[in-house]
């Protein structure tokens, strides 16, 4: 069912498009555009080998071929998009070798389980860990048409939206992260102008559609019909399904049985906004609706997640300032009584002037109980995709900062000052400080209580320079920063106690440098030196990464890389290089051979954890 749907949809769509095409008028122009985006990889043994852990077994000798076709048509107001995605496996791991592979890796000291024993466990855990994971796959990712005139546009299928600064709701594209999360239903807006005023009125509902498969694992998000009912059973219409197999069965409930991994969400917003030319003024909202929560945490347990938000941007006449502050409220319902807590409330607040040749940035933030709008996931089964959100509450750090611990954001107060001084043409300097108090570190703190036994201070400043060529084929910018995270209470360690929760110092460079002719070196890194006391990793460690490269004209570029990580997980290093060949300014194609480490990845406060390689490969981007 699920290759015949997507099969279908292609034979219907693409005549149709064709035919639009065929029929336009001269007075009409019609374009369409097609962008094919195919990954072929294999991944071989990754080093991470752990006595008794399914999961790197798992992740050794497996390779994919993963597309991404995207079509386009557009005639006048009228605009068609289509994306399917396929993963075909041609390689995966087998339960029995991965079991036998686990058996023979004990440590001698652990007889305590017979080997026969021994292996019928873990290749019963072995197999539960691939039941999701390298199955062939092919499904319409996204799906849209809309029309769209100068004072309203109607849009039916998967749209993006982003609502009270990433507060009230916030589904986008992150091309960073390899994730794109839409709504899938129907948005419309339209404006009305009262003189020189104009009023704006959006909304949309639907159900919330993140990207199905993690491309670096394998895994994927499946959903069954106990989780598709009335409607939701035409929206997740040839999208992946729970299965079951030899190790997993799937059952009538898959609450019970957690063979599905995704119960979709489903959403109403609005927002209604006001511009008055130096003042404009709007009001979100998002009602987010559960259905059976495949998890028990806070957020994901929540049957409904109400968030109402109030926002205001000033600009000075001369466009030389602008300051905006948000201010939300959110609530989260539960089916228990028992476990409702009193509704959360946050305010955002983001001013910039240009004192020329000084410029300065300010931002500051006050959260209590606003938590991420966190996607119904089985995270026990679908560990890659426990990040995935609906929001994205603006976090007042660099957009790189990926050391806000736990639940760091949902209790917080403080913020950043940033200054950019220009020395001479081309060249800055810049700096800035940052501190805040949090309440969600030390422990869960769900109610946001502020004892000061949870609290934590937290100081972040960093400073650096930025140079462009005046031709702007030479650039550089070199950051140096420190973060310093100390709880205010004591706490326990195996050598005592101690307030150090972490502590961090870095550098950061990213240089193209001209050379002449047509070629240019480019030299990109970070190298960090990190200490987390109360972590699992006692001791203080090196981590970082460098990549230097040569370009040759706009077509060419070849780089090599390594990165290191010194703390206790094994491996310490990795190397790795790769080409890339532009034939046109539209099209890619790119090779990469080597070791790459897992890492949190974070872009402006939305983080993933991006899985280890080594292994090879080959993407390919094409367009139309």
């Amino acid at each position: 069912m699920r290759v015949r749907w997507a099969a279908l949809a292609v034979t219907l769509v693409w005549p149709a498009a064709a035919a639009a095409a065929e029929n336009a008028d001269d007075e009409t122009p019609v374009s369409v555009e097609i962008t094919e985006a195919t990954t072929v990889m294999y991944a071989w043994n990754n080093r991470d080998f752990s006595s008794g852990d399914v999961t790197t077994v798992t992740n050794d000798d497996w390779g994919v071929w993963y597309n991404r076709l995207h079509a386009q048509v557009t005639r006048g107001a009228f605009r068609f998009g289509l994306r399917i995605d396929n993963a075909w496996f041609y390689r995966s791991p087998d339960p029995t070798a991965g079991a036998l592979e686990l058996v023979y890796g004990r440590p001698p000291s652990s007889n305590a389980t017979p080997p026969a024993t021994y292996f019928r466990q873990k290749e019963q855990e072995v197999g539960a860990e691939l039941s999701n994971r390298y199955i062939n796959w092919i499904y319409p990712a996204k799906i849209f048409a809309s029309y769209t005139e100068r004072a309203y546009e109607v849009t039916l299928g998967d749209v993006y939206a982003e609502l009270g600064h990433g507060l009230v709701l916030s589904v986008r594209k992150r091309d960073e992260l390899a994730s794109d999360d839409t709504v899938r239903g129907v948005r419309a807006s339209g404006e009305l102008r009262l003189g020189d005023a104009r009023v704006r009125l959006t909304a949309l509902g639907g159900s919330l559609n993140p990207l199905r498969m993690d491309e670096g694992t394998g895994r994927y998000l499946g959903v069954d019909s106990t989780v598709t009912r009335g409607w939701l059973a035409l929206t997740e219409a040839g999208m992946p399904r729970a299965v079951g197999g030899d190790f997993v069965t799937r059952g009538a409930d898959c609450a019970t049985t957690r063979t599905c991994t995704y119960a979709p969400d489903r959403v109403v917003a609005t927002e209604l906004t006001a511009d008055l030319g130096s003042v404009t003024l709007g009001t979100q909202s998002s009602v987010l609706l559960r259905q059976m929560p495949l998890h028990s945490d806070a957020v994901r347990a929540a049957s409904g997640i109400t968030t109402i938000g109030q926002s205001a941007n000033l600009a000075t006449s001369d466009g030389r300032g602008s300051l905006g502050i948000q201010g939300v409220e959110q609530r989260l319902a539960y089916d228990d009584p028992a476990l409702s807590l009193p509704t959360g409330y946050g305010v955002y607040a983001s001013g910039s002037y240009d004192l020329s040749p000084l410029v300065v940035l300010v931002e500051g933030r006050h959260y209590r109980r606003i938590f991420p709008l966190s996607a119904n996931v089985n995270i026990d089964s679908a560990r890659e995709f426990s990040q995935v959100a609906w929001s994205a509450p603006p976090t007042t750090e660099a957009e790189y900062i990926d050391t806000e611990f736990n639940n760091f954001a949902t209790c917080v107060s403080g913020g950043r000052a940033r200054g950019e001084y220009t020395l001479a043409r081309g060249l800055s300097a810049f700096a800035w400080l940052g501190y805040w108090q949090t309440f969600g570190e030390v422990a869960a703190n769900e109610r946001c209580s502020t004892d000061r036994h949870l609290r934590n201070d937290v100081y972040d400043g960093a400073a650096g320079m930025e140079y462009r060529a005046a031709d702007s084929r030479s650039r550089a910018t070199l950051t140096l920063g420190a973060r310093y995270d100390d709880s205010a209470e004591p706490q326990p360690t195996l050598d005592g106690t101690t307030r150090m929760y972490y502590r961090e110092v870095y550098a950061r460079y990213d240089v193209v440098q001209a050379l002449g002719g047509p070629f240019a070196l480019e030299l990109h890194g970070w190298h960090r030196y990190r200490h987390e006391p109360l972590g699992p990793q006692l001791p203080a460690w090196w981590e970082g990464e460098h990549t230097t490269g040569i370009d040759y004209g706009p077509s060419w570029m070849f780089a090599f890389g390594a990165e290191y990580n010194t703390d206790l997980r094994p491996p310490d290093t990795y190397f790795n290089g790769s080409v890339r060949f532009k034939p046109t300014s539209d099209s890619s194609i790119g090779i990469f051979v080597g070791q790459r480490r897992g890492a949190l990845r974070c872009v402006g406060g939305v983080c993933r954890v991006m899985p280890g390689l080594e292994g090879v490969r080959l993407d390919a981007n094409v367009r139309f």
